[in-house]
């Protein structure tokens, strides 16, 4: 069987092609063996795809920072029909999350990885509060989510936003980029007059590098990676302490998701933003991630300093995860 591989994942590419074709606006550039494409490239556009790899430029976190986030013994589980005797259905329980306990600093970004059922995006719904625990702790800033009341979670909300994984789905293709924007402004902060509204929308896009001309236009005249962007100025206008990224670059180009990378940095160096990082990609958790926690199962089978982690794993499953990604 012959197999077409269409993708933007060049490690994907250099493991599993034989040849390569490169596509730049609708051309084809340049074709070679995959072997002599990475080890020689010719023309310019596929120079800048290899060398689009992500990097690391963190700045080290306040040793004494506060602790924002934080989970102790944290377990989910889902309703399971189960077929019993005499094909009678009995109720029983999947474990998404068993104990999971993490920390996150203020400033600081934590990764999360694992593959797919690992209970990655079940840690992320938990923190956010769209799914119920069954039981342990879950503390914003010292203090319990749980105790809080009604209007107090609802500030929260502005505190903890999130970044989903598709920038072609997570936009309401009916509305414009000011009201996709603006609209958590409305809901958390109505006190502000119409200009200092629309003041807040202008701040955020030249913060993620979108001209004003954006405003007017919807989700579909735009990039992929102008898209993200929208989405990440979506998050950062209610000026958050902690924001969950779900996959935030795995839809884009390597040369795309470098920068919208950067973007994430250079905010949260300006901004003290601490992030959630949930990815599969060990180069983008790398480059964004000061400490890493890895899922298996539902449990954390091993965390600590990201370069320490990916350089020298220590459980098996770990092991088999960086052997994977390289």
């Amino acid at each position: 069987m012959a197999i077409l591989l269409i993708t933007h994942d060049l490690n994907l590419v250099r493991r599993f092609a034989h040849r390569v074709a490169v596509m730049e606006k609708g051309k084809l550039v340049e074709t070679a063996d995959t072997q002599t494409l990475f080890a020689h490239p010719q023309h310019p556009y596929t120079v800048r795809l290899l060398n689009s790899l992500p990097q690391r430029h963190l700045t080290a976190v306040d040793s004494n920072a506060r602790i924002l986030l934080e989970t102790r013994q944290l377990r989910v589980e889902y309703p399971k029909p189960v077929l019993g005797w005499r094909g009678f259905f009995k109720s029983a329980s999947f474990v998404a999350l068993a104990g999971a306990g993490i920390s996150l600093k203020a400033g600081e970004t934590i990764g999360i990885v694992g593959e797919s059922g690992s209970g990655k995006s079940t840690l992320a719904q938990a923190i956010l509060g769209l799914i119920r625990v069954k039981s342990g702790d879950l503390e914003f800033d010292g203090s319990p989510i749980s105790d809080r009341s009604k209007r107090e979670h609802r500030a929260l909300r502005a505190k903890l936003q999130v970044v989903f994984q598709d920038p072609f789905g997570s936009l309401s293709p009916r509305r414009t980029v000011a009201e996709i924007v603006g609209e958590g402004l409305l809901l958390h902060f109505p006190e502000l007059s119409a200009e200092e509204h629309q003041q807040r929308i202008s701040d955020v896009l030249r913060e993620v590098g979108l001209p004003l001309s954006a405003l007017s236009r919807y989700p579909h005249q735009f990039s992929g990676g102008q898209r993200q962007r929208i989405a990440i100025a979506r998050a950062l206008v209610l000026k958050p302490e902690v924001v969950v990224l779900d996959e935030p670059t795995s839809a884009l180009d390597v040369s795309i998701q470098n920068q919208v990378l950067q973007l994430l940095v250079g905010l949260q160096q300006k901004y003290g933003i601490s992030y959630v990082l949930i990815s599969h990609d060990l180069a983008v958790v790398n480059a964004l991630a000061h400490r890493l926690y890895v899922l298996k199962d539902g449990e954390i089978v091993e965390h600590g300093a990201t370069e320490s982690v990916i350089a020298q794993p220590q459980h098996p499953y770990t092991q088999r995860l960086v052997s994977a990604s390289l």
